[in-house]
């Protein structure tokens, strides 16, 4: 049977230049209760509940006028955005300032691995200066779900039929790029409490970053839509690894004897670049903090400590 799940957003999830309260909660109420009514959940008051309890473990207001609250609810019955364009600006907790760009992402608590594809898409896409940009330029509900549309995986399509016709002979291969690394090469995990947002965005940002400083960046998500493990090649190349986690990283072990530098998720949002210099400075610095196997509960120290520093202070 054909996928009858509506879209991931509609014009009656999208409200421009609008007044929805003072502060944060007020936001996210409206914004459920937009989500509610249109069918997307069975409880507004339990939607918006379990976004301000994620709001608790860590404010979810980025740089540049952003904010993303998100959650898993019972209550979520199809995976859905809602969107405003708030007017005046309400403070989510980012350090430069309030939001005037506001994504309620809301997920069923059983939500599959593509719906969670759809939603870690449109967060990774909040990363890039010229899609945010779109969104305070767009002038009907229209633009926004074009504008969210284009950045969102395309629907899967059936598989091709066989080709019978013989194929040429395939090019030498060339050079990978790990034949010829730079000057230094970095692995990372990424992970949130909910693996639903700044899971991805985080991995975007430092990928983005060690572009900037000429540096190597692999980066392995454990987030809802999944998780495909680093080889084992590439962490055994690496010069230094980020931990960038509000929750404990899964096969720790792996990164045993390597320099490490750790903090919550959202560092690696506001700050990638600063988290990049300090790894590659780590990687130099022979008697930097190194990975430890087999210790989850220095793992969870280190996650904390960096919360601490800045995963809830931004």
């Amino acid at each position: 049977m054909p996928d009858t799940a509506p879209a991931i957003i509609a014009a009656d999830l999208i409200t421009l230049d609008a007044d929805l309260g003072t502060d944060k909660a007020a936001v996210i109420t409206a914004l459920a209760q937009r989500l509610t009514g249109a069918g997307r959940a069975s409880d507004a008051d339990a939607l918006a509940a379990a976004a301000l309890a994620r709001e608790d473990k860590s404010a979810t207001g980025l740089p540049g006028g952003l904010a993303i609250p998100h959650c898993r609810s019972e209550a979520v019955t199809a995976a859905s955005l809602g969107f405003a364009r708030l007017a005046p600006k309400v403070d989510f907790g980012a350090p430069d300032g309030p939001a005037d760009l506001v994504f309620l992402i809301a997920a069923p608590e059983g939500a599959g691995a593509e719906h969670m594809k759809l939603l870690s898409s449109l967060a990774r896409a909040l990363v890039r200066p010229e899609f945010v940009a779109s969104l305070r330029g767009a002038a009907t509900e229209a633009d926004v779900i074009a504008l969210v549309e284009g950045v969102l995986p395309p629907p899967p399509q059936p598989a091709p039929e066989p080709v019978s016709e013989p194929r040429p002979e395939p090019e030498a291969e060339a050079v990978s790029s790990d034949a010829a690394p730079t000057e230094r090469t970095i692995v990372a995990i990424t992970a949130c409490p909910t693996g639903i947002a700044h899971t991805y965005m985080a991995a975007d940002a430092l990928t983005a970053a060690g572009q900037r400083a000429g540096v190597t960046v692999r980066v392995e998500t454990q987030g809802s839509a999944g998780s495909t493990p680093l080889p084992s090649a590439a962490i055994a190349a690496a010069d230094a690894v980020i931990f960038a986690t509000d929750v404990g990283v899964k096969g720790r072990e792996r990164f045993a004897g390597k320099p490490v530098v750790a903090s919550g998720v959202k560092r690696a949002i506001n700050e990638p670049d600063a988290m990049i210099a300090e790894a590659v400075r780590a990687a130099a610095d022979p008697s930097t903090a190194t990975v430890e196997a087999g210790s989850a509960p220095a793992d969870a120290e280190e996650t904390r400590g960096g919360e601490l520093g800045w995963g809830t202070r931004i």
